[in-house]
């Protein structure tokens, strides 16, 4: 299911609680895009693309509404609970929690005060994770998963955000420093890999046919590496 239809799904599903979350996960990236020019794919990855819902809110509190309106609980982590919202459609409950020791929290945290307002199915609105905070989560991903660059997931997405969000570098440069340090170290070490073209062609269906496009998104990313 796109991006933009599983979040009219989950919106409608949840309307009772969207002033209590924040929607981050790889679908978002989907719903970042901006620049008309460069065509994305349909995002199917192979990794679990669930749809989070990030609250400062209790996991348990917001768990026993999500089951007053009809959701059923199909897995339990520390920091986490996965529900089904259709056949189709999970979506993860995820407790950000300050101060905790956990430096992914951090990101976490600021994903959830760095947001955007995104118009759902039916008028509906919801706040996503603005683009630096959904950057600085996929390279602490990337670097917990311990995955080569030129098999990371997390970067191909953070690669296609780069190349298809127009105000990317005004919104990076307007972050937190902490979040523009990590976003510009990150990039920083991805601009010295080898496989950097690999991934922009691999992020971008035009990118090995429209040589101007990929020099585009790597001038982007070695500006937003200084």
């Amino acid at each position: 299911m796109p991006a933009r239809e599983r979040l009219g799904l989950v919106a409608r599903a949840i309307e009772p609680i969207l002033n209590r979350v924040v929607l981050a996960g790889p679908p978002v990236v989907d719903l970042l895009m901006t620049d008309q020019a460069v065509r994305v794919p349909e995002l199917t990855f192979a990794a679990d693309s669930c749809l989070q819902l990030l609250s400062t809110s209790m996991v348990d509190r917001l768990g026993g509404d999500l089951q007053k309106l009809g959701l059923s609980r199909i897995g339990r982590a520390a920091n986490a609970d996965r529900w089904r919202v259709s056949d189709d459609v999970t979506i993860e409950l995820v407790q950000v929690r300050a101060d905790d020791g956990d430096p992914e929290q951090v990101w976490l945290e600021y994903a959830t005060l760095l947001t955007l307002p995104f118009t759902a199915d039916k008028g509906l609105i919801v706040r996503i994770a603005g683009a630096p905070a959904m950057l600085a989560l996929e390279f602490a991903s990337f670097v917990r998963s311990g995955a080569r660059v030129v098999d990371s997931e997390e970067l191909e997405r953070a690669v296609l955000l780069i190349a298809g969000r127009t105000e990317i570098e005004r919104e990076c440069a307007a972050a937190p420093p902490e979040l523009r340090s990590i976003i510009a170290s990150s990039l920083a070490r991805l601009v010295r890999d080898d496989t950097l073209q690999i991934l922009i062609q691999r992020a971008l269906p035009d990118a090995a046919l429209l040589p101007g496009l990929a020099r585009r998104v790597r001038a982007r990313i070695l500006r937003m590496a200084c």
